[in-house]
């Protein structure tokens, strides 16, 4: 099965989006710019600080003034690098699943149904275990990524909306926020869980359940969840 290239705009406003949702987008867009050794640094700080201060209390107990005491730095140079403790936490999430969502076509025209990918980067899952578990681990943290991730799948509701009757364009909203938040709470629970299977079981496993046989509505994406480096 051949694919189509994916356009230039719908990776810039894909990108845009999920800026928006994870990072508070106009505080993104204005700190926007490429990154410099010296920010990367002091990020690094912060989130090591976030982590060692999770070993100590409950996260909902900590407060910016902790965190920027553990790492040694100033409150202006929290607040410019992020809004708030959580972010931290969401910008290193997004950075570990390396979540990209593209647009794509069968190439076979009497099927034709987009597809939307769910990718997740296998390396540094692995390498980052640990760090991943304790985070989803902590109530607070899963609540707010619960709340995100019903705001996700509506960026790519708005390019459906024109060319599917009222009916269908229901059954896309529902398919999306059904497959794309229920796949990545599996994900997360598998993580919670220590991995109980390979991953490669687990992605089989999630195709299997957002795939089926026989497709009702052809107008409507399906969501395939791959492994980045495939």
């Amino acid at each position: 099965m051949s694919y189509i290239v994916v356009k230039r705009f719908f990776l810039k406003r894909t990108i845009l989006y999920i800026c928006k949702v994870f990072y508070r987008g106009g505080n993104m867009l204005k700190k926007s710019g490429k990154p410099n050794r010296q920010v990367e640094r002091t990020k690094s700080w912060i989130f090591d600080a976030v982590m060692l201060l999770m070993d100590e209390k409950p996260y909902n107990k900590i407060s910016v003034s902790d965190i920027t005491e553990k790492a040694g730095i100033a409150r202006p140079t929290f607040y410019y690098n992020y809004a708030d403790k959580d972010d931290v936490i969401f910008e290193y999430l997004m950075n570990t699943f390396n979540t990209e969502l593209l647009n794509v076509e069968r190439d076979n025209k009497d099927d034709r149904q987009d597809i939307i990918f769910l990718v997740f980067d296998r390396t540094y899952m692995s390498k980052h275990q640990k760090i991943i578990k304790k985070i989803l681990a902590t109530a607070d943290i899963e609540n707010r990524i619960q709340r995100e991730l019903q705001k996700y799948p509506m960026s790519f509701l708005k390019q459906y909306k024109a060319k599917l009757t009222p009916h269908e364009y229901l059954v896309c909203r529902y398919k999306l926020c059904y497959q794309i938040t229920g796949s990545l709470r599996v994900v997360f629970d598998w993580f919670i869980n220590d991995m109980p299977m390979p991953i490669e079981d687990l992605v089989t496993m999630l195709n299997a359940m957002n795939i089926p046989k026989s497709v009702q509505y052809r107008n409507i994406p399906s969501i395939v969840v791959r492994l980045k480096g495939e």
